[in-house]
């Protein structure tokens, strides 16, 4: 049985994302899947895991428009932290799936997949 999006939305709240350091965010193409891993900027030790698994379509942009302080000279000078993560429910041709929209300063992100899977 398919769980609502506010079922896996609380499961999230659990593992504690919000100021979080993104750690892993990668899309398979070939699987469809989505691999996020986020945690303590410190340790590596409870790290959490979320797969969205057979995603329609993930998108990924990094931005610099209205940063203040450091500057980075490349994405990767920067790291990244969640600020916020939204889970929807939404059809699409008569297709249940997650919508998946997250808040990450200097990064704009939006998944749409069939499922979720939280490893904490």
């Amino acid at each position: 049985m398919r769980a609502s999006s506010s079922t896996i939305m609380h499961r999230l709240l659990d593992t504690g994302y919000i100021d979080a350091k993104l750690k892993k965010l990668s899309y398979d193409h070939e699987s469809h899947v989505v691999r996020m891993m986020y945690g303590d900027p410190t340790s590596d030790d409870n790290d959490t895991t979320v797969f969205f698994k057979d995603c329609f379509s993930a998108n990924f942009n990094s931005w610099l428009e209205g940063i203040t302080g450091t500057i980075p000279s490349k994405p990767g000078d920067s790291d990244f932290f969640i600020h916020d993560i939204l889970i929807q429910d939404v059809e699409i041709n008569g297709v249940q799936l997650y919508k998946c929209l997250m808040k990450i300063p200097m990064m704009d992100s939006t998944i749409t997949c069939l499922r979720i899977e939280i490893i904490s």
